[in-house]
C-alpha cells in the first residue's frame, strides 16, 4: 500500500512556493481478527490516518517499509522540509 503525504512551504516574503507529495510504501502483515482487535483496544489508534500507528506496538503490523522519509508515514515529511528550507537559504542545523 502507498501514502502519499503532501507538503507546501510558502515564502511570504519572496512569494516563492515549494510544493511536493512524498510517497511512502507500507506493507502488512497477515493478521487474525485476535491480533488486529488486541492492537485497538491498546494502542488506541482511532484518532490517526487510516486508524493505525508506524510507532509504539504499531511498528507489529508492518512486514516492510520502503521509501525516502519514514517520517512522511506519520505525518511530515521532514527530509522534504529540510530540501524546502535549504533553497529557501535556511540551514540547518
Amino acid at each position: 500500500m502507498t501514502f502519499h503525504t503532501g507538503l507546501c512551504l510558502l515564502n511570504t516574503q519572496s512569494g516563492h512556493c515549494q510544493v511536493t507529495v512524498e510517497p511512502f510504501e507500507v506493507s502488512f502483515r497477515q493478521l487474525g481478527a485476535e491480533q488486529i482487535e488486541r492492537y485497538l483496544k491498546v494502542d488506541e489508534p482511532y484518532g490517526c490516518a487510516g486508524s493505525f500507528k508506524s510507532e509504539a506496538l504499531g511498528i507489529t503490523l508492518f512486514e516492510r517499509f520502503n521509501g525516502r522519509d519514514p517520517n512522511s508515514l506519520i505525518g511530515l515529511p521532514l527530509m522534504a522540509l529540510v530540501d524546502f528550507l535549504l533553497v529557501e537559504g535556511i540551514t540547518l542545523p
